[in-house]
């Protein structure tokens, strides 16, 4: 629809005398008018319908694409399965009436990598606080008791030194090593009254974690729960007298691998 010229011509003179202020304006209301219905409208187009996704069609979508697995669970979409599977069958994961096993699992790992925290879970999965909380839980036992037959000795006796340290170009220098000890600052997020006690050398808050493992990268002894700022040594030293029946010492001209940062004592 145009405007005629009668209407152009009425417009022009309202314009030019410029007497009649509120006439002027009406007109070009009028004109905007018509130049609304000319170049467009009202769109005609429905509102496009926003899906809303389900709890675990998000796990599952997750899962679908590997990248996205291994950025939201921290680990590739076989070994989730697998895991699942295990902690299943033999760790006693459950469904609930809230929530199945694979949505538990998937929100805990969810949780563990980023951090996130439980009212973070629940904006997210729109369970309750109280079923998110529990849920983790359940799973953080299961992990536990995988943790048990997971982290232990390939060889209880800590007699045998690892094939590739036999070969002639290491047995020289690592002769009878049967591993390595070392502290790792895992990131952690605690209430600001305990910020300073958890920033370490590295100015973040952290837990120290001392780890013993051998030479096929298997853990065999792990300590958690220290601050940031606690020395190596220190951790070294609690955990030979509070865990003395779970450390795996090292037999009569057995050793450990360490940095400066541990004490020199024959057995390590």
């Amino acid at each position: 629809m145009a405007l005629s010229s009668t209407d152009s011509d009425s417009l022009s003179g309202l314009a030019a005398g410029g007497d009649d202020d509120e006439e002027w304006f009406e007109a070009a209301a009028i004109a905007g008018a018509y130049t609304m219905l000319e170049y467009g409208g009202a769109s005609s187009k429905k509102p496009r319908k926003i899906v809303v996704e389900t709890k675990i069609q998000w796990v599952e979508r997750t899962l679908r694409d590997s990248d996205a697995c291994y950025h939201m669970f921290r680990m590739r979409r076989l070994v989730f399965h697998n895991l699942h599977e295990l902690l299943v069958n033999k760790y006693g994961l459950k469904s609930s009436n809230e929530m199945c096993s694979k949505e538990a699992l998937g929100i805990f790992l969810w949780m563990c990598g980023a951090p996130q925290s439980v009212r973070q879970a629940k904006d997210k999965f729109t369970h309750s606080l109280e079923t998110i909380s529990r849920m983790f839980n359940e799973v953080f036992e299961c992990v536990n008791r995988l943790a048990a037959d997971v982290i232990k000795l390939k060889d209880p006796t800590l007699f045998v030194v690892h094939d590739k340290l036999q070969e002639p170009k290491f047995w020289l220098h690592f002769k009878n090593c049967i591993g390595a000890i070392d502290g790792t600052h895992i990131p952690v997020i605690v209430p600001s009254s305990k910020q300073l006690v958890h920033i370490g050398r590295h100015e973040y808050c952290s837990q120290n974690v001392m780890a013993v493992c051998d030479f096929d990268m298997r853990f065999t002894f792990v300590v958690t729960g220290w601050p940031g700022s606690a020395h190596d040594t220190r951790i070294f030293l609690d955990s030979l007298v509070k865990h003395k029946d779970y450390f795996p010492h090292p037999p009569e001209e057995k050793y450990y691998l360490v940095d400066s940062r541990y004490p020199k004592k024959m057995d390590i």
